[in-house]
């Protein structure tokens, strides 16, 4: 069974880039080796992630990023069963701030990233957009 999970927590402290840059590595590995896919936004101390795969995969996965001291206050605002991914390019796609962000958070009303105030409609419709921001920057 494939589910989606998608989740936002409050960093502990501002991530550098290097920080970024090891937990995507870190995630990229792991994720490949578990057949996961997902998306990741970070921003103004914010994490906003959609991890997609075999439920119990997905599970452990996700009580293993509730543990990690480098965030609190994680909260899932959706959990369901679905059909097919809708990441199945990105072990784990990454998405910052830039010019698209902004844009799609200016369409829900919102003038800085707060996952909090996303409902969970919106918070995969702006993680679908960062991703397809992505692969459009890649190719």
């Amino acid at each position: 069974m494939t589910i989606r999970l998608v989740y936002f927590s409050r960093a502990l402290r501002d991530m550098s880039l290097q920080d970024i840059q090891d937990i995507l590595t870190t995630a990229r590995t792991n994720n490949s080796d578990q057949d996961i896919c997902g998306m990741l936004c970070y921003e103004s101390n914010w994490f906003l992630q959609a991890l997609e795969g075999d439920r119990e995969a997905v599970n452990e996965l996700f009580l293993e990023i509730a543990d990690d001291v480098r965030h609190d206050d994680v909260v899932i605002i959706s959990y369901a069963q679905v059909d097919e991914c809708i990441f199945p390019n990105w072990h784990m796609g990454y998405s910052a701030n830039s010019g698209a962000v902004t844009g799609m958070l200016a369409t829900f009303g919102l003038d800085r990233f707060e996952p909090d105030k996303l409902s969970p409609d919106q918070a995969l419709q702006f993680l679908q957009h960062m991703s397809d921001q992505q692969a459009q920057e890649a190719a």
